[in-house]
């Protein structure tokens, strides 16, 4: 496993895939290209494109592979991030746990705005 969160910049040719394990909250924000994304314990995947961005959450295993040549900056996350992707993560155990519609709610605004909300 390379070290995926040690680099502040990535490049990722069209089916290369890397993975790693953040240490802490970290924003990956894809700069070129386009992004498949799944995080270990989320039943869904992510597909981000140029200008897209997903914060990292801490301790789970992250794997990426490009759809394009891409490009992912990696920056420590702020602590509303943080405490967004925290509150991902937890709807979608609930979600796992319990299956209620307005987790699914949750999870589609929380896409949608994209950490901005």
């Amino acid at each position: 496993m390379r070290g995926l969160f040690t680099n502040q910049h990535l490049s990722i040719e069209p089916g290369q895939t890397v993975s790693g394990i953040a240490p802490r909250a970290q924003t990956l924000r894809v700069t070129r290209g386009n992004v498949w994304l799944t995080v270990e314990g989320i039943k869904h995947d992510y597909w981000l494109s140029a200008g897209d961005s997903f914060t990292a959450i801490p301790g789970k295993l992250i794997v990426i592979e490009a759809d394009s040549a891409s490009s992912i900056d990696t920056r420590r996350a702020g602590a509303r991030q943080a405490v967004a992707t925290v509150g991902t993560w937890l709807a979608g155990l609930a979600q796992r746990l319990f299956g209620h519609a307005t987790v699914n709610a949750s999870l589609k605004r929380h896409r949608s705005c994209n950490g901005v909300c």
